[in-house]
Parts: C-alpha cells; sequence; structure tokens
C-alpha cells in the first residue's frame, strides 16, 4: 500500500514537472511569431508611399526624367495599397471610422493618378502633391497606431501566457504540497481514526441539541396551528377538538354539554366606517376582555371573523344563559380605537344537552339558535328549541316539494276584483298565485314566497303565474285589464323584459291590458336594473303599480323617474283609517300625491262599508278587499253583489 502511494507521490512529482516545461516552451515559441503583424504592413505602406512622393517630386523639377518612371512607381504604389483591404491591417482599419476614411481618400488619390497621370503636367502634379502632402502625417498615425496595437496585443498575449505559466507553476507546486501531506497523513491514520470518533460524538451531542430546538418548534407550531394568529385565542380547529373531547367526557360523566356562538352586530359598519385596521384592534380588544374574565382554560374561542365561541360542561340551562348575559355585558362595553369610541353588541345562540353527543349536530343546533336570535335584533340571546330545527327541516322539505310543483304545475292563480271606488264597476282583477299541495292542501303565498325568493325558484313560479293570468285574460271578452305580482328577484334579471313580451306575444294578450305590480323594496335600491326594466316595459305599454305604498323607502324623485300608473295603498293603514288618526292623514297624503302625479290610488283590504266611505271621501280612485270578493280560482266566483252585475255576462263568453 505504501509502495502504491509512494509511486502515485513520484507520479505527481514528473507530470507537475513537465507540465512547467511544456508551458515555458510554448511561450518561447509564441515570441518568435510577433513579428508577423499588421504594424509591418502598415510600415512598409507608409514608405511605399513615401517614396511615391519623392517620385513624383523628383519628375517635377527634372525634364529629363520619364513619365513611365513615375508609373512604375504608381503601380507599386497601387499594389501596396490593397494592404489596407486584407489581413489583420484591414481589420483594424474597417473597426476604425477615421482610418476608414483616409483608406478611402488614399485610394481616391492613387485611383486619380492612375488615370491622369499621363494627362497632367509637371506643373500640375506639382500642385497635386500638396494634396498628397495633406495625406503624410494622418498615413504616420496609422502607422505608429497599428504599431501600438501590435505591441499591445504581443504584450497582452505574453502576460496572459506569464499568467497561465505562474497558475500551472502554482498548481504544481501545491500538488507537491498535497502529496506530502498525503504521505503524512499515511503515518498518522490512527489519529485521524480518533479524531473521527472524537467528531461523531461531538455530532451526536448537536443532534441531541438539534433534537432540543425542534421539539421547541414543534411545541410552537403546534400552538400556531390551535390558535387565532391576530387574537391569541384558541381557534376553530382547537373548538372542534375539544367539543368532541368534552362530549366523551361528558357521555362518561352522564353530564350535559353547552355550545354558545356569539356573533357580533355591525361588526361589518366598523369595519366599513373607521377600516378593517380598527376592526382587527376591536377584536384584540374583545379577546383581551375575555381572557380577563378568568373562565376555565379552553373554554372561549374564536372561530374566525367576528364569531366567538364557548365550551362549557355540566351546566344547567338557566346557569348557560346566565353566564352569556354575563359575558355579553364585557362584550358590550364601550371600546376607544383611534380616539373613537365603539359601542358594539352580541347575539349569542346556546344548545344545552343531557342526550346529544354528536359534535356536528350540536354546533348545528347553536348556530340555528344564534340565526334565531339575530333575526330577533342585535344583543338577542335563544336557547336552541326543537322548533328550530323543525322549522329548518320544514323549510327544506318546503324547498325540495316546491321544485316538484313547479315540474307538476301544482300552482294556480286566484283573482280577486280590483272596482270603481263610486261606481263599483270592475277596473281590473289582480292574479294571485295558490299552491294546490298533494298533502297540505290550498297553501296561500305568505307559505312558500320568501323561500321560492331565497331559493331562486320565484323566477320560474312567477313566469307560469304571469302566462297564466295573461292567457285568461286573453279570452275575455270586456279587455278589463289584469295586475300581476312581480317578484324583486324577477326584476333584478335583466331578461325579465324579454319574458314579458315573449308571453304577451305568445297569449295574444295586449300589452296595455296588462299591469306589474312591484314593491318599494324592489325599486329603492342602488341597483338600477328594476328601474330600467319597468321604464322599458312601460314604453311598450305596459301599466306599472306600485305595491303597498308607505312600508318601505319611498323616495318622490324615484317615482317621478319611473311615473307609475298606480300607487296601492297598503291594507294596514286602511284597516286603521277608522280608528287612527295619523293613518288617515297618511292616506290623504298619498291620495294627494298620486293626483299631482296624474297617478291613480288603489286601497287594498277594505272590508267594511265605514272604510269604503271613508276612503270615497279622501278622493281613492280604485278599491280592492273582502267588502267585494276573496281571491277566487275563476272570475265568475271573484263577483259579489257589490259589484256592478252589468259586465260579467259579457266578461265570461269567449271572444
Amino acid at each position: 500500500m505504501n509502495r502504491i502511494l509512494a509511486g502515485i507521490i513520484f507520479s505527481l512529482f514528473i507530470s507537475t514537472g513537465y507540465i512547467s516545461f511544456l508551458v515555458h516552451e510554448r511561450q518561447q515559441e509564441l515570441q518568435k511569431l510577433t513579428h508577423y503583424a499588421s504594424s509591418w504592413s502598415a510600415g512598409q505602406l507608409v514608405s511605399a508611399y513615401y517614396r511615391f512622393e519623392s517620385w513624383l517630386g523628383l519628375y517635377t523639377i527634372d525634364e529629363t526624367m520619364k513619365v513611365d518612371d513615375v508609373r512604375l512607381h504608381l503601380d507599386i504604389m497601387l499594389s501596396q495599397s490593397d494592404l489596407l483591404k486584407q489581413g489583420d491591417l484591414g481589420q483594424y482599419i474597417n473597426s476604425n471610422k477615421s482610418l476608414h476614411e483616409l483608406a478611402v481618400k488614399l485610394e481616391d488619390t492613387l485611383n486619380y493618378l492612375d488615370t491622369h497621370l499621363e494627362k497632367m503636367t509637371r506643373s500640375e502634379i506639382q500642385d497635386y502633391l500638396k494634396v498628397m502632402y495633406s495625406l503624410d502625417a494622418p498615413l504616420s498615425g496609422l502607422s505608429s497606431g497599428a504599431l501600438d496595437k501590435d505591441i499591445n496585443l504581443i504584450n497582452n498575449a505574453n502576460g496572459k501566457i506569464q499568467t497561465l505559466y505562474a497558475i500551472y507553476s502554482a498548481t504544481s507546486v501545491l500538488l507537491i504540497i498535497l502529496s506530502a501531506i498525503l504521505g503524512v497523513l499515511i503515518f498518522y491514520q490512527n489519529r485521524n481514526i480518533l479524531k473521527a470518533h472524537l467528531q461523531v460524538k461531538s455530532l451526536a451531542e448537536e443532534l441531541q441539541e438539534s433534537k432540543e430546538k425542534l421539539q421547541i418548534q414543534n411545541t410552537k407550531l403546534e400552538y400556531d396551528v390551535y390558535h387565532d394568529p391576530l387574537t391569541k385565542m384558541s381557534n376553530r380547529l382547537f373548538f372542534w377538538d375539544n367539543l368532541n373531547n368534552l362530549i366523551q367526557v361528558a357521555e362518561s360523566n352522564n353530564s350535559s354539554v353547552t355550545v354558545m356562538l356569539f356573533d357580533l352586530d355591525r361588526f361589518k359598519e366598523v369595519n366599513d366606517t373607521y377600516g378593517h385596521d380598527a376592526g382587527d384592534m376591536l377584536l384584540r380588544q374583545i379577546s383581551q376582555r375575555l381572557r380577563s374574565m378568568n373562565l376555565p382554560p379552553d373554554t372561549l374561542y374564536r372561530l374566525g371573523g367576528d364569531e366567538f365561541a364557548l365550551l362549557a360542561s355540566d351546566l344547567s340551562e338557566s346557569n348557560a344563559v346566565t353566564l352569556a348575559k354575563t359575558i355579553c355585558e364585557c362584550i358590550n362595553q364601550p371600546y376607544t380605537i383611534y380616539s373613537t369610541i365603539i359601542n358594539i353588541t352580541s347575539c349569542v345562540g346556546i344548545v344545552n344537552s343531557d342526550t346529544e353527543r354528536r359534535s356536528d349536530y350540536l354546533y348545528k343546533f347553536a348556530d340555528l339558535a344564534l340565526y334565531e336570535a339575530k333575526n330577533e335584533g342585535a344583543g338577542k340571546i335563544k336557547v336552541f328549541r326543537q322548533r328550530m330545527l323543525d322549522k329548518l327541516q320544514e323549510s327544506r322539505t318546503l324547498e325540495h316539494d316546491m321544485a316538484l310543483a313547479i315540474m307538476n304545475k301544482e300552482f294556480v292563480v286566484y283573482y280577486q276584483p280590483i272596482v270603481d271606488s263610486y261606481s263599483r264597476e270592475i277596473y281590473s282583477y289582480e292574479a294571485l298565485i295558490r299552491w294546490m299541495h298533494p298533502r297540505k292542501g290550498l297553501l296561500s303565498p305568505d307559505s312558500f314566497i320568501p323561500v321560492a325568493e331565497k331559493t331562486g325558484m320565484i323566477s320560474e313560479m312567477g313566469k307560469s303565474v304571469l302566462e297564466m293570468a295573461c292567457r285568461e285574460a286573453a279570452s275575455w271578452a270586456v279587455p278589463v285589464k289584469i295586475s300581476v305580482n312581480v317578484s324583486p328577484v324577477q326584476l333584478s334579471n335583466k331578461a325579465f323584459a324579454g319574458v314579458v313580451l315573449s308571453i304577451l306575444k305568445e297569449t295574444g294578450l295586449s300589452a296595455d291590458r296588462l299591469e306589474l305590480e312591484v314593491t318599494e323594496s324592489s325599486l329603492f335600491s342602488d341597483n338600477d336594473t328594476p328601474m330600467n326594466t319597468l321604464n322599458k316595459l312601460r314604453a311598450l305599454g305596459v301599466k306599472i303599480s306600485i305595491d303597498d305604498f308607505g312600508t318601505g323607502y319611498s323616495s318622490l324623485s324615484r317615482l317621478s323617474r319611473l311615473a307609475f300608473d298606480k300607487i296601492k295603498i297598503d291594507k294596514s293603514f286602511v284597516h286603521s283609517i277608522s280608528t287612527q288618526e295619523d293613518a288617515l292623514n297618511i292616506i290623504r297624503l298619498i291620495t294627494g300625491m298620486a293626483k299631482s302625479l296624474s297617478m291613480k290610488t288603489v286601497a287594498e283590504g277594505v272590508e267594511t262599508q265605514e272604510q269604503l266611505d271613508s276612503l270615497q271621501a279622501l278622493g281613492c280612485d280604485l278599491v280592492q278587499g273582502y267588502l267585494f270578493s276573496k281571491p277566487q280560482p275563476s272570475v265568475a266566483g271573484a263577483i259579489k253583489n257589490g259589484v256592478h252585475q252589468n259586465e260579467i255576462p259579457a266578461l265570461l263568453k269567449a271572444p
């Protein structure tokens, strides 16, 4: 083994010495080639030019000298000028704009003499010598510049070779040193093994230290996973883990489980008014207050946004409500953020169960209670009751039945007349939707329209009612109008106007016989689509009536923009007309405003003669209600004794 290593070391010595010898020889050979350069060509050219100038000068003063002698030297000069276009000198000249121009001038000068020499007199040649003399200095500069360039190139090449030689020499020395070190290492391998053992031991200690650091990092990571970064409270993931653990403990101890969900009221307004930074600061202050209540560990959680939660076990319902009130009182205290006092409240949904052991169901029940609390208003606390779940399930069942009802065409149209308040003659009929439910019987729209609007099924349902009403009205001999209610969801669809026009064309009903009734809430919003749709339909002849006037957010500017044909006074004012002075004044105000805007007024919900007399005295144009007829499935059934009968026979005949 040692002989092999010695042989390797000896080979390294021989190789490095031979590399140094080759580099040295290469440098000597390169130095022999330095005289072949562009400076030699430039020198030859300039020298030939000067000699040619001398011959021209001698020719101008020596009458015995022949022009052929000058021509000979001119030809020599012309052959020499080709050097300006070839080899290193040509590349050098072409790389410099001024040298290139000098070469062109020299070529032009020689070409001129080549063409005119035999024709020129000695005096003309003497004058032309002045032109040639102007090129002497630039040509000398060309010669010296080429020489400088070649010297620089040679010096650079020589310097690079010397550098290479130095590098190889240094490499040789390094190889020698490494060879020496390698030899020494052979004699100290036992010592190196010992050192390696010590290093392994040191590495083991470092690994142990790294393990401890990793454990600390894992602990921090676990904390981050289970805690909200903004408030430092336990987060949603921790909530679900602890809820499942709490259920297991409660099941073994036969105790109750309490889940509370807190949702801040008007928190979005804080973000919108003061900015999200203020909202974040508010959440942090709320979390600080909650932690200051010294509740048991792992009790409070931030689930996300402005929603917090509480988990507890073995609490009675009354104690849970009391605890919720205490927490709300803590939350409801004023906050100071950016020198601004902010008041905020919280709604709470509570589920307290001794029997339910499914975590998702407990959360769902608490969420249902929270939903009902928020529906009742700010700061409300609600405990889950079975009726809440029944209501949800009923709503889902209703959605399912409604989808089937649309497919099975279970929705029908009832008609209620709108009559002239003075003559009692029929002005129009209002089409009212009813649901012939296969199990529950006839259902009024109040029981299913809100769900239809929420799910979007109102669009198909409304289209069906509009089509049935228009088709029915088109069959009447007397062309009274037909009124159809339109949902805000339908008006928000830009295609609604096209749907109406398509139905009118299909049924053959003229546009001026159709009257669409819309609510205030569907119009007076930031969305311009409903107003644009109704303006388009009104321009085509469809009448527009605003329904339940006085219960929404009407404005005179909006009324004037659309110019409704009718205003329907809500029945809540009509019912109170004989008992409340305010209701009477409101109806008087509405009828006066309608007349000033050239609109008709319709009072709905008229049930007594006394109400009719008051409405007549106030100038109400049209009336509708049980005093005349309840909604009936046919026009014939919608007639009562109070309505003039002279229109009925003609109306019921097909055209």
